[in-house]
């Protein structure tokens, strides 16, 4: 694992999409991040919103180059954003990403646990190297990153917030994706009971659970543009989730459908 720096790369179309219409509130003034599979995509989203509302990102991801690149484009925007390579799934790794935020920032406000592997497989289809690396990925590794960091922000006294990336295949089930179903029913659960755990230390723990985003895989069920949501729809939904307009919230996990729910065989 390391802390890797700016690059002359620049900002992408998803950044450039979430910076032009979300309004310099600066919610999150001073407040410090971790996010997980950062380096594009939904990660890279939600690590833009962060910074343009003020937010300071570690952004956390295993491939070096589409790391830099995302870190190095919100570095250009104005955004106070570091990059750190690291397999979230490896034993220790999230003791050495809440390390390396202290490192950089002093102090740990906000984690987002999104990433996260999707496998298209039946139940007879599932080997065990699928159940594992789907179960470590979706579920072991938010485990780990909540205990490690919600361990310092209690210590540090002042509250929190964690926001995990669940999905609608963790409020029902499918056929097709029996590894995806379980890991996400997991993090539902872990959601709730990691807020009932944390209350006490004033650390809000919720989720947001999507059903089709832009053009992902779930494409094949037919879901049109007209039904999915948005990478930015979420990203603002993370800002809110960890700012202090939601300071009352905590335990919940946020379905936004579309009209997706309508078209998946369940």
């Amino acid at each position: 694992m390391k802390i890797i720096g700016a690059s002359p790369f620049p900002l992408t179309p998803v950044s450039t999409f979430v910076s032009n219409h979300r309004a310099m509130s600066k919610l999150l003034d001073g407040k410090t991040a971790i996010v997980t599979g950062a380096s594009q995509g939904l990660g890279l989203a939600i690590s833009t919103a962060l910074c343009a509302d003020g937010a300071s990102v570690l952004l956390v991801a295993r491939e070096e180059e589409k790391l830099a690149a995302a870190a190095a484009g919100l570095q250009d925007s104005g955004g106070q954003a570091t990059a750190m390579v690291a397999d979230v799934t490896v034993e220790g790794a999230a003791d050495d990403i809440v390390a390396g935020a202290l490192s950089e920032f002093g102090r740990l406000d906000i984690l987002v646990n999104n990433a996260g592997v999707f496998v298209w497989k039946k139940l007879f289809e599932l080997d065990y190297a699928d159940w594992s690396r789907t179960i470590d990925t979706n579920l072991g590794a938010p485990f780990h990153m909540t205990r490690i960091a919600g361990k310092t922000m209690a210590d540090q006294g002042a509250g929190g917030s964690i926001v995990n990336i669940a999905s609608i295949h963790g409020q029902v089930g499918d056929p097709n994706v029996v590894a995806h179903c379980a890991s996400k029913f997991g993090l539902v659960g872990l959601t709730k009971a990691s807020a009932d755990a944390l209350r006490e230390h004033e650390i809000r723990v919720n989720a947001i659970a999507p059903g089709s985003i832009d053009s992902n895989s779930l494409d094949r069920w037919g879901a049109g543009p007209n039904q999915k949501v948005t990478q930015a729809d979420i990203a603002s939904l993370a800002v809110y989730l960890v700012s202090d307009y939601s300071k009352s919230v905590t335990g919940s996990v946020i379905e936004m459908y579309g009209s997706t729910h309508s078209v998946i065989k369940i």
